[in-house]
């Protein structure tokens, strides 16, 4: 089952690729190409559930505050063009932290960077900018992480264990937004990614105030939730994701 998942995956990431060619190809030339880029900030409380061969065993719930704490280096920012009924957009959260467990007689040191990114292709029945979209793409989530031990006390090396992984998904969802007043704008977003994990989900509302000389850019805040689950071998990682999400939007 997996392997046919990760043909899916593939042949879904090449048909999204020669879309995005093709979209881009047909806006050349032509002044009606739309940009946008928008730097955001995510402030999520995350809860974790590390099982063993189905038993869980180590449950945890890690605050903003908390990730605050770790946080060595943190950027997210996405991405649009598009023109007609066709867009294509790319969507990047780069984290990195590192944090250190002292306990009786021994010191743990970890240091973990966490790459998210989506690439997508929209479609749009009324043009681009309307008023509902559907899009399909790639998903990539990839984890690097180095464990270091330390015997207190003890003329002993510190030990280090690696761990990277990535994992690829077909992703698939649909995005509304609808005007609620002249500068108001609410904007709704679903997805649900497949393939090497096992299975991602997102889901968030949002409110746009637009602003600027010809108001096309715009400030968003908004909540936003995520459940995901990756497994490696007898390791299941299960996460929640869900917190307030701000950013603005600029136009172009």
């Amino acid at each position: 089952m997996k392997n046919v998942q990760n043909r899916l995956a593939t042949r879904f990431a090449t048909l999204s690729f020669a879309l995005c060619v093709s979209a881009g190809a047909a806006a050349q030339g032509n002044d009606d190409l739309q940009w946008s880029v928008t730097p955001y900030l995510w402030a999520s409380t995350t809860e974790l559930d590390l099982s063993f061969r189905d038993t869980s065993i180590s449950p945890e719930a890690i605050s903003f505050r908390d990730l605050v704490d770790t946080l060595d280096a943190a950027f997210m920012v996405q991405t649009e063009v598009g023109r007609g009924n066709w867009s294509a957009f790319g969507d990047l959260t780069y984290i990195k932290t590192s944090s250190s467990d002292r306990r009786d007689q021994l010191a743990i040191d970890i240091n973990s960077t966490q790459v998210f990114l989506d690439a997508a292709v929209a479609y749009w029945p009324q043009g681009v900018g309307t008023s509902l979209n559907v899009f399909g793409g790639l998903r990539h989530s990839g984890f690097d992480n180095d464990f270091g031990f330390t015997a207190i006390n003890t003329d002993r090396p510190t030990t280090v264990r690696s761990s990277d992984k990535a994992y690829y998904d077909v992703l698939l969802g649909v995005r509304y937004q609808k005007p609620v007043s002249e500068r108001w704008q609410l904007r709704t977003y679903a997805d649900y990614a497949f393939g090497d994990s096992d299975g991602v989900f997102v889901v968030r509302g949002s409110f746009a105030y637009a602003f600027g000389k010809s108001r096309q850019n715009h400030a968003l805040v908004g909540y936003q939730y995520k459940e995901a689950e990756f497994t490696d071998g007898d390791l299941t990682n299960a996460f929640s994701y869900y917190g307030p999400v701000a950013g603005i939007e600029f136009s172009f």
